[in-house]
């Protein structure tokens, strides 16, 4: 992790040394750029260990193989049905957000296009989103851990 860090650190600082405008030290400057790579860094780690892959009924009812016991596709059902009942408690935008990206499978740019937001907007409402899901469903089902 600290390599990664420092040699972006670094890599940022060498292409963008002629920005550099002498308002304070160069140290001073060298470290406000490895606090914007490391924060970039644990935001990177944030966001790729909270995905939650949202599905549906349609995705789910996808993946029944016809040879499940009855047992199984009720289990799947209640499932979907779970599922489905704690994205209605989000609120639409939220809802929307986690549509467009898991459901429709859309980019981050696309999704910045449709809903006019620039990337730094898109990922927090991203993660706000998550993070509400999560919550709901550890409310809803305190047996299952986020």
């Amino acid at each position: 992790m600290a390599q990664t860090v420092v040699q972006d650190t670094f890599v940022a600082a060498f292409k963008s040394f002629h920005t550099f405008r002498y308002k304070s030290s160069y140290f001073t400057w060298l470290c406000k750029i490895a606090l914007n790579k490391m924060t970039d860094y644990y935001r990177h780690q944030v966001n790729y260990r909270s995905r939650y892959v949202v599905p549906t009924l349609t995705q789910l009812n996808s993946l029944a193989d016809p040879g499940l016991n009855p047992e199984e596709k009720a289990s799947l059902q209640s499932l979907c049905r779970s599922v489905n009942s704690c994205l209605d408690m989000l609120p639409s935008q939220y809802r929307r957000l986690l549509h467009l990206k898991y459901y429709r499978e859309l980019s981050s740019k696309e999704i910045q296009v449709m809903l006019d937001l620039t990337p730094r907007q898109l990922e927090g409402r991203l993660r706000r989103a998550r993070v509400a899901l999560a919550r709901v469903i550890s409310s809803l089902h305190p047996e299952i851990r986020p």
